[in-house]
């Protein structure tokens, strides 16, 4: 065993070497980059004691790119299919691929060991997404997550001596201010989208809050007209073809009542599709689905947003995104003062602090309260 300043090297120029039986034969084994002895010294101590209680150092030469494979498909039984398939492309398109960043210094973890992954390492991959605006602030976060956890599962294996990621800080994420419809203006949009097939998806994104992929994988065995009432059980896949089971989240499986004129249009709606099911009988393909084709088969989440798209811009709105209509819904029942655990409820959220999100809306509502209330006060005493 030995510690050594390499004098050729400026920086970190520090290391260490030790000797260990592997298969009965003797192997050196060497680990650079230390900026003092002190620190070699410990690191050197670490790597002993770690080796004492049995670190794999077979493994810990893993290619990163090798091990994340394996834990892709370790997480088939753990995630949903949509989850799995942004880890996916997260873990393939940014956090493996080796490039240069604009200071000519390689980024990336694909083709490090395992061994060989620093802090310094992970927080310049995060330096250049953020840079280079290839991934948003979230999605930067979800990279984070991906990487702290599959290198603590490699420590937990004892396939390294401890999870580089831990010491690195979570990328903090700006806000991005939500955008939403008035009242008036969301009424505009649905007279002008009347005529569309599609309508009734937007009717119910409007008036229910629900979610694309629910609106999308709803059955007409999960809704009760008479009761007035939806039940959340199944979801469409964004690939706009798998319907899944259950809903995004556990919380996301819920009943939601919907008002009489949501009720009456929807009883519309299942008329036409009674009547579209005979007319294409020889082809239809009977999924029970309320909002599909012509011939009973899933609606495209693409084709649904370009429809989307164009009918905003005919009726002359602000182009907003389909996922925002689920925030016009939550901003007109916090104008109606409805209870927060009920709005939590009905959005299928976990906790009522995803009503901070919306704290920016509040302060105009405070002020409407303050008219009110100073109107009823101070009137009775005139």
């Amino acid at each position: 065993m030995a510690v050594i300043k390499d004098k050729n090297v400026q920086k970190n120029p520090w290391y260490f070497t030790i000797e260990v039986n592997e298969g009965g034969k003797r192997k050196r084994i060497k680990r650079r980059g230390f900026k003092t002895k002190k620190e070699t010294e410990e690191a050197q101590r670490a790597l002993l004691s770690e080796l004492q209680k049995g670190l794999d150092l077979r493994a810990s030469k893993m290619l990163y790119k090798d091990f994340m494979q394996d834990w892709l498909e370790d997480k088939k039984t753990k995630v949903k299919p949509r989850t799995l398939e942004t880890y996916r492309g997260l873990v393939n398109n940014h956090i493996l691929p080796m490039r240069k960043n604009a200071q000519g210094k390689t980024v990336g973890l694909g083709d490090l060991a395992l061994s060989d992954i620093t802090p310094r390492h992970i927080q310049n991959l995060y330096n250049d997404l953020r840079a280079t605006g290839r991934l948003s602030g979230e999605n930067i976060q979800k990279v984070h997550t991906i990487i702290n956890e599959s290198l603590k599962k490699a420590a937990s294996w004892d396939m390294i001596i401890k999870n580089p990621a831990a010491v690195v800080d979570r990328p903090k994420a700006k806000r991005i201010e939500m955008e939403y419809w008035t009242d008036d203006e969301a009424r505009h949009f649905l007279e002008v989208a009347r005529e569309d097939r599609y309508y009734y998806a937007f009717l119910l994104a409007i008036t229910t809050g629900m979610r694309q992929g629910e609106i999308l994988g709803l059955r007409w065995s999960d809704v009760d007209l008479k009761q007035r009432m939806i039940s959340v059980r199944q979801i469409l896949n964004h690939d706009g073809k798998t319907l899944e089971p259950g809903a995004k989240t556990d919380s996301g499986i819920r009943s939601i009542a919907i008002d009489r004129n949501t009720a009456a249009e929807l009883e519309k709606l299942q008329r036409r599709t009674r009547e579209e099911k005979m007319k294409h009988r020889d082809v239809y393909v009977d999924r029970n689905l309320v909002i599909c084709t012509a011939y009973g088969t899933p609606v495209s989440p693409r084709n649904l947003n370009r429809t989307f798209y164009r009918l905003t811009d005919k009726a002359g709105l602000k182009r907003i995104r389909f996922h925002d209509l689920r925030h016009t819904h939550v901003v007109m029942l916090l104008k109606l003062r409805e209870n927060n655990k009920r709005i939590a409820e009905r959005m299928g959220w976990a906790s009522v602090k995803m009503l901070d999100r919306y704290s920016h809306i509040t302060p105009h509502m405070q002020q409407e309260t303050a008219d009110a209330f100073g109107e009823m006060f101070f009137s009775r005493r005139a």
